[in-house]
């Protein structure tokens, strides 16, 4: 398996060196897209899941026969806050999830994106986990300054589906005023920015955030809000905008979401996608249709720049009994699905496979990922000459425009220039008085980078 794994990850050019610093996700040229897997990442010898074969044998059999043998560009790698049904309720640190993003990386490559779906989803109304309403409160802060320090630590590009998407749904607790009557979409915007403003102010500008709602159809049904606007918390704190949809909705229900994004200049991202949802009535061979249809949909709209199939059983999950006498086994009896019956399992078996893999071998559907530096500068020592002194910097390859604070004493910083295209600065003062001086780098597409360590000027 490494070596296959080494052979197709070089043949891609994810056989490069770890991260130096901070990098950012972007997104693909137009007429290009991302392409992931929700792929289950742990191994069992419980037949209830469908497969009993170990991780990179599963791994191997989706990339060459799922994949078109091309490696996906991210796996979905899942992170909880908390375990609410343990005792004392812990939080979850960043550190737990490290072997399983290795696992992941040693398919995708060192330089491929983290794909971190940091989730509320373990609180139910029984449990008494947490909920927005909590981050909200600003009772998290300690524990979300951690999680950011632990990705800046990280330091290559993440992109984090926050408190687990489908937020505007009517079954995640922890998030969802449908599912939970004490929650309003007001508490899921202002965790969401207390969570995002930590992290900025954390230094953990490697991580992009995306704002993921469940869709919908044109004619509001219950059991979704289709006022997704209520729950948007800005321009400035979202980087990728999307949806989740399943086959128990026709194609075009991507619309009102996909519109969405565009507006408000977000790339477009599909983060879960998939056949056999147990609330569909599709047939196998509609089923086959539907995702050719969903095919049909990322390649003539060209702001779709990430999907992310979810090829996972979540039967066992349901709570779904299995009917012994469809079950259908392959592989050696190692593998086994129900066959003909909507029951939530997502897998690519059979049929689905067959046209996942003839659609997704378009070089459209591209394997390695865009990353950047984020901008940077670091201030030189500065030249004083009486009541003159030249503050000097150097930035990093990204950095395009520099802005500049100056602070004396003990008063607040104060934004002296900004957008400057050169490198040095006059400041003058008086014999014996002090300054202290930061610069921060943007790069030319507008993304600021984090202040420099700052420097003292001293007027002698």
């Amino acid at each position: 398996m490494r070596r296959f794994l080494a052979v197709l990850g070089a043949a891609l050019g994810l056989a490069a060196p770890a991260h130096a610093g901070l990098t950012r996700f972007l997104a693909p040229p137009d007429g290009q897209s991302y392409f992931g897997f929700t792929f289950r990442l742990w191994d069992t010898n419980d037949q209830a899941w469908g497969d009993t074969r170990p991780f990179d044998v599963r791994m191997r059999d989706s990339i060459t026969n799922e994949l078109a043998g091309k490696m996906p560009t991210f796996l979905t790698v899942w992170a909880t806050w908390q375990h609410p049904e343990q005792a004392g309720k812990p939080l979850v640190p960043f550190s737990d999830a490290l072997d399983t993003v290795a696992k992941v990386q040693s398919v995708t490559g060192p330089r491929s994106v983290l794909y971190l779906d940091w989730t509320l989803s373990s609180t139910t109304s029984a449990d008494g986990g947490l909920t927005v309403k909590d981050v909200e409160s600003g009772r998290l802060d300690g524990y979300v300054r951690e999680y950011a320090r632990a990705l800046a630590a990280y330091g290559g590009p993440v992109l984090i589906r926050l408190f687990g998407g489908e937020f505007n749904g009517s079954w995640w607790y922890g998030q969802s005023p449908l599912a939970n009557g004490g929650l309003a979409p007001a508490d899921f915007v202002a965790a969401w920015r207390r969570v995002v403003d930590l992290f900025r102010g954390t230094g953990a500008l490697n991580v992009s955030f995306a704002w993921i709602p469940n869709a919908f159809p044109p004619i509001g049904v219950g059991w979704v809000a289709s006022n997704i606007d209520a729950y948007y918390p800005g321009d400035a704190y979202v980087d990728w905008a999307g949806a989740d949809m399943y086959d128990v909705e026709p194609v075009n229900d991507l619309d009102a979401v996909y519109t969405f994004a565009v507006a408000h200049h977000k790339p477009f991202f599909l983060a879960e996608w998939g056949v056999r949802h147990g609330s569909s009535t599709l047939t196998p061979a509609r089923q086959r249709d539907w995702i050719d249809a969903m095919f049909d949909y990322f390649e003539s709209h060209p702001d779709v720049k990430a999907v992310n199939y979810f090829n996972y059983n979540s039967r066992p999950d349901s709570g779904r009994p299995v009917d012994l006498a469809r079950l259908v086994y392959l592989d050696g009896d190692q593998v086994s699905f129900q066959a003909d019956v909507n029951d939530y399992d997502h897998r690519l078996v059979t049929g689905f496979r067959t046209t996942y893999s003839a659609r997704i071998s378009n070089p459209r559907y591209v394997s390695a990922t865009r990353s950047a530096a984020v901008p940077a500068a670091t201030v030189l020592a500065p030249l004083v000459r009486g009541t003159r002194a030249t503050v000097r910097w150097r930035g990093n390859a990204t950095a395009a425009r520099y802005d500049v604070q100056l602070r004396r004493g003990g008063s607040p910083w104060q934004l002296v220039r900004t957008g400057l295209s050169s490198r040095s600065l006059i400041v003058r003062g008086r014999r014996g008085s002090r300054f202290t001086v930061r610069v921060r780098a943007v790069d030319a597409t507008g993304f600021v980078g984090l202040w420099s360590q700052p420097r003292a000027i001293v007027f002698r």
